[in-house]
């Protein structure tokens, strides 16, 4: 009774607090309740309910939607021209404060997360280890595991497979392999624990911003939901850990024999973080390496997962664009077996356009936000004041009818580099300063692995449609399921 009661008193002085600062409508939105917001309507939903809710906003209200929640204002936008002032500024580069909050167990403050000087420092010291010489020494860890992914594919004997599992997996190896410079170990038992820790953790985050009484960290830890989220934080950070460990024993190893003056100019992302720490006693500890370890591990991993898993998707169930997608393939390699080259990479004009659409369609980043410490203009008419967040609705962004013409359909095309456009009307690496930094790491991944499966199979659709819901990346709600023949017919 005693511990209820300070609950309640504690959340009647949070309460208060926020309503000191509550500020009235701006812009159209929803009705609200003043400080609830939508509050009380999200606990009605759930994931799969967040982008028609978006949408049912941006169609009753416009491109521009004022919407409250807790004491807290967010305009959300949904055209090119709404989110180029706030994407292309140096000075509104903070992330939201409730959106982003519930990461922090588990990212702290890296580069996702960071702001101000510490994310000016940290993008300056870490985009060197993104270098096209760091990028290509990576390109035969990314082929090594795209052909073992391509390898547990065919091994399904053309039955139905659900591609989440294996994708995953793929991926995290290739993470590991390049930007950590850790090969992780044939036993699988450890990395599958890492990738549902993954879900479990993301799962958790959404469920968490949807259940408002949630948002007390003091109650969410006591709750079920919070003891498990806090399990798979423990998983995920005991799994980084050990990369780092693994790692720091072979960069001094590596540093021992080669001597101090073997130094190589270029470094790649975890042995960077290591020379600066080894190098600056003080400048970076080991919380530092391990927020920015964790960040890249998620980052790296998670969103090009999504990606590819919605590529195969829509190769499956687009056999013409498999087929178009196959024959360029077999223009630059004919029977030549051997991994692609950069130069290779740089000749598939039509897969890239591909990956673009699939990314345009399902952007691994459906959402994100940012939180103002001054005003924004974003038109002649509308200033959002310092203290409110901007939520950038990526989603909407690449569905936009005055830009994209029939914007649900998979058209490649689009992408045909003679074509130009809005240049915010594409960003599924956000743009502006706070672009993703990892983006051409990304997209030779993706395009090195879907270019080794075309090359040896044909992928037929099982699952005929999907349903993305905006988790913390999109997923989709159901599995993915393709069958998977060898591309000369033989099985």
């Amino acid at each position: 009774m005693v511990l209820m009661l300070l609950i309640l008193a504690a959340l009647c002085i949070y309460l208060a607090l926020r309503l000191w600062h509550w500020r009235p409508r701006g812009v159209p939105g929803p009705p609200a309740l003043p400080f609830f917001g939508q509050a009380f309507k999200l606990l009605f939903i759930g994931e799969r309910d967040i982008l028609p809710l978006f949408k049912e906003w941006f169609d009753t209200y416009g491109s521009v939607v004022q919407v409250e929640m807790l004491g807290n204002v967010y305009v959300l936008l949904s055209e090119p021209e709404s989110v180029e002032p706030v994407l292309s500024s140096s000075v509104h580069i903070s992330k939201g404060f409730w959106e982003y909050l519930f990461f922090r167990p588990w990212l702290n403050d890296g580069l996702l997360l960071s702001t101000g000087d510490k994310w000016r420092l940290r993008r300056k010291l870490l985009t060197p280890s993104f270098h096209f010489k760091i990028l290509e020494s990576f390109l035969g860890g990314i082929s090594k595991n795209s052909e073992l992914y391509v390898a547990s594919l065919l091994e399904s004997g053309g039955k139905p497979i659900d591609i989440q599992e294996p994708i995953s997996m793929a991926t995290l190896k290739i993470i590991c392999e390049t930007a950590m410079g850790v090969t992780l170990s044939t036993d699988n038992e450890e990395q599958n624990a890492f990738i549902k820790a993954i879900k479990d953790a993301s799962e958790g985050i959404v469920l968490r911003y949807l259940t408002f009484w949630l948002y007390s960290d003091f109650i969410y830890r006591r709750s079920k939901f919070g003891k498990k989220f806090y399990k798979s934080i423990d998983t995920l950070h005991s799994f980084s850990k050990k990369v780092i460990r693994k790692r720091k024993e072979l960069y001094q190893s590596e540093k021992s024999h080669l001597g101090e003056g073997n130094k190589s100019g270029r470094k790649a992302f975890l042995d960077l973080l290591l020379e600066v720490e080894d190098s600056n006693p003080g400048l970076f500890s080991e919380a530092d390496i391990q927020e920015e370890v964790d960040t890249f591990m998620f980052e790296g991993h998670d969103t090009v997962s999504a990606s590819i898993i919605f590529s195969h998707f829509l190769l499956a169930t687009h056999p013409d664009v498999q087929e178009k997608a196959f024959k360029e393939q077999d223009e630059i390699f004919g029977n030549d077996r051997r991994p692609p080259s950069m130069q290779d990479l740089q000749k598939m004009t039509y897969l890239e356009m591909v990956i673009k659409e699939t990314l345009r369609l399902y952007p691994s980043v459906p959402f994100h936000s940012r939180k103002l410490y001054q005003d924004l203009k974003i038109d002649e008419n509308t200033v959002v004041p310092a203290g409110q967040s901007i939520g950038i609705l990526t989603y909407y962004i690449h569905r936009s009818v005055r830009h994209w013409e029939d914007p649900e359909l998979f058209i490649p095309e689009r992408f045909d580099p003679e074509i130009t456009r809005h240049p915010f009307s594409y960003i599924p690496f956000s743009a502006g300063p706070r672009n993703c930094i990892g983006q051409k790491l990304a997209m030779m991944e993706i395009k090195t692995l879907l270019s080794t499966v075309l090359r040896n199979c044909v992928l037929e659709s099982v699952t005929k449609s999907v349903d993305p819901v905006a988790s913390v990346i999109i997923r989709n709600l159901g599995p993915i399921i393709v069958k998977v023949l060898p591309r000369d017919g033989t099985l």
